[in-house]
């Protein structure tokens, strides 16, 4: 069985990033009823509020009460540890990849994510 979720340490304390499709649908609604691939470009702008929309739904599987505030934290603590938020990013990613919504370009260019075609 492969893993369905991406490990980051925000800053001592490891949490596993996983979306499931519920997770993506809240989380799309909670950024203002945004499609993914609008989702994938404030992420790529560095939107901060985008990144911690992110988290949060990517680690409610965790913690069903984890609020904005307590996700803000998390990320101060990493940055405190680790200088930058670039293996969060990285994280958000992989695991939007493994959750089967999005994939990689078939060049394999890490980062280069792109939204699942509609099927007919």
């Amino acid at each position: 069985m492969s893993l369905d979720y991406v490990e980051v340490d925000f800053g001592g304390q490891p949490r596993r990033l996983r979306y499931r499709i519920r997770d993506l649908r809240d989380l799309c609604q909670a950024m203002g009823n945004i499609t993914m691939l609008e989702l994938l470009g404030r992420l790529a702008g560095l939107d901060p509020n985008a990144l911690i929309t992110c988290v949060r739904y990517g680690l409610l599987h965790e913690n069903r009460r984890l609020t904005v505030v307590q996700v803000e934290d998390l990320l101060q603590a990493h940055m405190d540890k680790h200088g930058d938020l670039s293996r969060v990013m990285t994280a958000v990613n992989e695991a939007l990849e493994l959750s089967g919504i999005i994939r990689r370009r078939e060049d394999g260019a890490a980062g280069e994510a792109e939204a699942d075609p509609p099927r007919s």
